[in-house]
């Protein structure tokens, strides 16, 4: 083509500015069928191994004053040196092209590569073949995770959760956590934005799978170091989901109703929405199903995991988001509204081990609540000309419940009985108000200052009533009694922190300078009165006749700490890209806190002031080496924790509010101390394995607070005191591993290991006593868990495992030794069926349990769980069918065993039920005007 070196100088004064260690890999793109310049061209760089060195290159569409296209070009800077790489291009509608390029030294400047010519992708079926190319699911962009969202195919009506579970290295746990090689993901972002204040269900579960670009997992720089230009906070371990671009203007909506068996039903809305500056947010929800997990993914559903209860909600929750244009200026507010009701019914058999007899209790508990939250939170940020954020907060909340129990003791008979009603009404508020900045003294230098306001207002009132029948062997008689509280607590909060930061003090190491001031106010009233009948303390009349003195108390708490600190650090960096990342080689810090305490008590006869000043030392030290690409990441750490005594539980009260239940105080109780230690190895990638991840830690606690208990088997009465304890360790490690298998890298197998060591100091009543002592249990648990998977196109099927093995002995003359295995394996598959779409999940596990001392712990649950779901309308409707727990196989009832007791619990639940569900999806997209990048020629 005429004027080729023209474009060529053109071309590199549009590309990003490279230094002399670097070679320039360009070409040219166009059509093979019409031999004409192809726009909208990816273009990606590889090694021969297909791990990513640059995810999309530099690509400049050059036109004539006329608007017609004279050439595509890309260009593309990779390390110089002697070298293979692929290049790959993509573009929508066209089958990807690969192309091998050589960089034969390291002393040339660039490399001219064959155009590339694209052709026109046909899906043609060939004896029902069709053959497609293979994406990429996840690589390396500098030191950001990238998951490709396009490379894994789920249902039609899949959630993000779907997407996020089948990210090769990802687990979620039971509350939603997501770990990514092992690591805790700190926040889930919605394009680099934090979204309903970091609630990640509301996203996992609302957002459409189909609308998602990509996944980014990186450490996140927090918006004050972003606003000071330097790191003065640790990173943020960030999972950042980016949407399409069709998707990131107009707004996407959902509409799902339910019904089931059992009398099942559910009914939800989303509504997200996009502006240049705005992103809005609504959400409803009405259930009564107390069930968030999913067939045919692996997920958690042993016995031990199945719902408590029976539990209604109705919720509406918004969240508007602003953002200025130069990203400067942000505001969001948020706010929610839920109403729940909850029918609890428990019963519980508890077997207590004592020398010659094993006294036995059983309770029967049933209880029916109501609770009304509101919450709203509103925050502004600024980042220039200095960090400014002000935070405000307010919550109300109602509650009321009502309820009854049933309880026997036996020993070698009846020893007591009682059976109790009662009632409950609550409400509080609480208001919070958060303003804090930075600013630059020195930039050049990183001085910096930074300040911190803190006050927070709450007010709990509640109301309890309850009436008791007891009957003891010992009177063998009944007693009834009633008891009415009144509770109300005041609490007010302030804080406030500066810190000044002088860098490079000498040898390029840092100083930091700080002080913490904190204040508590705690007033509580909690009086106890004994009406002849079940009423709230609200609804009584002449109170002062009815008071019980000496379970009635007054307490006005207050606690002032200032910590003064001093750290020194140095920084070191590593690659991402073409930048520099800092981040903190070694840090060593000394804090010293003041903590001073006063309280003026009043219950019955005791009418007493104390007040105590403690001075402590908590030093912490930690060091990180990062390699200069950022592919290894190895971290130490160590501190010392300490904190005084709470001087309420020093007061030598006795509370005998409750029948068969007494609580004293502890004029010699101590504070607790702990230290602790972690190591930390991340690799980043390998020819194969996309991650591993190692790591220990160890906790020592010089001392501790345990509840120590007397049992007098003629009464029945247990006695509760705290106590210190002291000597108590534990020891963590843990291995984590993914892999892709194969060339196509449709196989992934992932491995989580653990061991861990627990010495564990505590009061435990021993064989033939009826007061407890200072005993210790060492704890072994180690456990692996494993999976491999099969994932191409529509079919997924992975085959799961997971083992746990305990040992327990205990310094005990009666401790017998507990070997414990706790196992589960199991398959789990979906497919979707070509042309109709009708998509097929089932899941299948054993749950089995051994060596425990009991048949009734030993046991085998396997549970099975389908779902058929058929979209319609081009996807827009989805109808859905699921069975939980097909073959009924799974008891509500849970087993525990300790070194105390065996505990069998039975709750009234819904292990198993069917549902319909029928779920709306559509979106919205404003008309797009105007012309996107393109260099025009004249």
């Amino acid at each position: 083509m005429k004027g080729n070196l023209l474009v060529y100088i053109l071309l590199l004064f549009c590309c990003v500015h490279t230094s002399a260690q670097t070679v320039e890999i360009v070409g040219e793109v166009e059509d093979a069928f019409l031999q004409v310049p192809l726009s909208g061209v990816r273009i990606s760089i590889l090694n021969p191994d297909s791990t990513v060195v640059v995810d999309s290159a530099k690509v400049v569409d050059f036109i004539d004053r006329n608007g017609k296209l004279l050439q595509v070009m890309f260009s593309a800077a990779v390390k110089a040196e002697k070298k293979d790489y692929l290049v790959r291009a993509t573009k929508t509608g066209y089958g990807d092209v690969w192309q091998s390029v050589s960089v034969p030294s390291s002393q040339i400047s660039s490399v001219k590569i064959p155009t590339i010519k694209m052709r026109k992708e046909r899906n043609m079926a060939l004896n029902e073949v069709v053959v497609k190319a293979t994406k990429v699911k996840m690589y390396y962009k500098g030191d950001t995770l990238v998951y490709d969202a396009d490379a894994f195919k789920l249902p039609d009506g899949s959630m993000l959760d779907a997407l996020i579970r089948q990210l090769p290295g990802v687990t979620m746990n039971d509350g939603g956590e997501i770990f990514v090689n092992g690591r805790r993901v700190d926040e889930l972002l919605l394009g680099s934005r934090t979204f309903f204040r970091g609630n990640k269900k509301v996203l996992m579960e609302n957002l459409p799978y189909y609308t998602v670009k990509n996944l980014k997992v990186y450490e996140k720089q927090t918006d004050k170091s972003e606003a000071l230009g330097y790191d003065v906070e640790p990173r943020k371990y960030v999972m950042d989901v980016n949407l399409k671009n069709e998707y990131n203007q107009g707004y996407i909506a959902n509409v799902e109703a339910a019904g089931g068996t059992e009398d099942r039903w559910l009914g939800r809305g989303f509504l997200l929405g996009f502006t240049d500056r705005w992103r809005y947010a609504l959400l409803g929800n009405v259930n009564n199903v107390n069930e968030s997990r999913h067939i045919g993914e692996h997920g958690h559903w042993s016995p031990a995991t199945m719902p408590q209860s029976l539990l209604t909600t109705r919720s509406v929750a918004t969240d508007l988001d602003y953002q200025s244009k130069d990203k400067n200026v942000t505001n969001n507010f948020n706010a929610g509204f839920t109403s729940s009701n909850t029918e609890l019914e428990m019963h519980q058999r508890y077997e207590q081990f004592l020398e010659g007899s094993k006294p036995m209790s059983l309770t029967e508990n049933r209880n029916e609540s109501d609770n009304w939250h509101l919450k709203l939170v509103n925050r502004l940020n600024f980042k220039k000309p200095a960090y400014f954020d002000f935070t405000s907060h307010f919550d109300y909340e109602k509650r009321n419940a009502s309820g009854g129990s049933h309880f026997n003791q036996w020993d070698d008979r009846l020893t007591a009985s009682m059976r109790t009603d009662a009632l409950s009404e609550g409400r509080s508020w609480a208001f919070c108000q958060e303003t804090g900045g930075s600013f630059n003294v020195n930039k050049e230098k990183r001085w910096y200052g930074n300040y911190y306001l803190f006050f927070r207002h709450s007010d709990d009132q509640s109301w309890l009533s309850n009436r008791y029948d007891t009957w003891q062997a010992t009177t063998q008689a009944d007693d009834i009694r009633h008891n009415a509280s009144d509770v109300s607590h005041k609490l007010t909060n302030m804080m406030f922190n500066t810190y000044w930061t002088i860098t490079d003090l000498f040898g390029k190491v840092d100083l930091i300078i700080g002080d913490d001031w904190n204040y508590s106010d705690s007033r509580i009233h909690d009086y106890l009165y004994h009406p002849d009948t079940l009423l709230l303390a609200s609804q009584l009349d002449m109170l002062s006749a009815i008071t019980d003195p000496s379970n009635s108390y007054d307490s006005h708490h207050r606690n002032w700490c200032n910590t003064a600190s001093i750290i020194f650090s140095q920084n070191g960096t590593y690659k991402l890209g073409l930048y520099d990342i800092q981040y903190d080689r070694w840090r060593v810090a000394l804090n010293v806190p003041v903590f001073h305490q006063s309280l003026d008590y009043r219950r019955g006869g005791i009418d007493t002031l104390m007040h105590g000043t403690w001075v402590y030392f908590r030093p912490d030290a930690s060091f990180r080496h990062m390699s200069e690409d950022g592919k290894h990441d190895f971290r130490l750490s160590a501190g010392y924790q300490c904190a005084p005594v709470d001087i309420l539980n020093q007061i030598g009260y006795r509370d005998d509010s409750q029948p068969l239940v007494i609580k004293e105080g502890n004029p010699d109780l101590k504070g607790t101390a702990t230290t602790s230690a972690n190591a930390d190895y991340t690799r980043k990638y390998g020819t194969h394995v996309s991650l591993w991840h190692a790591g220990a830690s160890f906790n020592y606690r010089h001392r501790d607070v345990a509840q120590s208990a007397s049992y007098n088997p003629v009464t029945g009465v247990y006695t509760y005191k705290p106590m210190n304890v002291s000597g108590a360790y534990s020891a963590t490690a843990r291995f984590d591993i993914s892999a892709n298998i194969g060339e196509k890298r449709y196989w992934t197998w992932q491995m989580n290991a653990d061991a861990n060591y627990d010495h564990s100091v505590d009061h435990a009543m021993l064989a033939g006593e009826t007061e407890s002592h200072v005993n210790a249990v060492n704890t072994t648990v180690l456990h692996d868990g494993t999976y491999i998977q099969y994932n191409k196109d529509a079919f997924n099927i992975r085959a799961s495992g997971d083992i746990r093995w305990r040992h327990s002995e205990g310094r005990m003359r009666d401790f017998e030794t507990l070997d414990a295995l706790d196992f589960n394996y199991g398959l789990s598959a979906r497919y979707t069926l070509p042309r109709i779409k009708t998509t097929l999940s089932a899941d299948a596990t054993m749950y089995s349990r051994r060596g425990y001392g009991s048949a009734e712990l030993n046991t085998d649950d396997f549970v099975l769980n389908t779902s058929l779901s058929q979209p319609f309308w081009k996807g827009k409707l989805i109808a859905r069918i699921e069975a939980f727990d097909l073959l009924h196989q799974v008891s509500s009832t849970q087993y525990s065993v300790n070194a105390q007791g065996r505990t069998e619990t039975w709750f009234r639940s819904l292990p198993h039920y069917v549902m319909l569900h029928l779920v709306f999806h559509w979106n919205k997209n404003p008309k797009k005007g105007g012309c996107s990048g393109s260099c025009p020629i004249f």
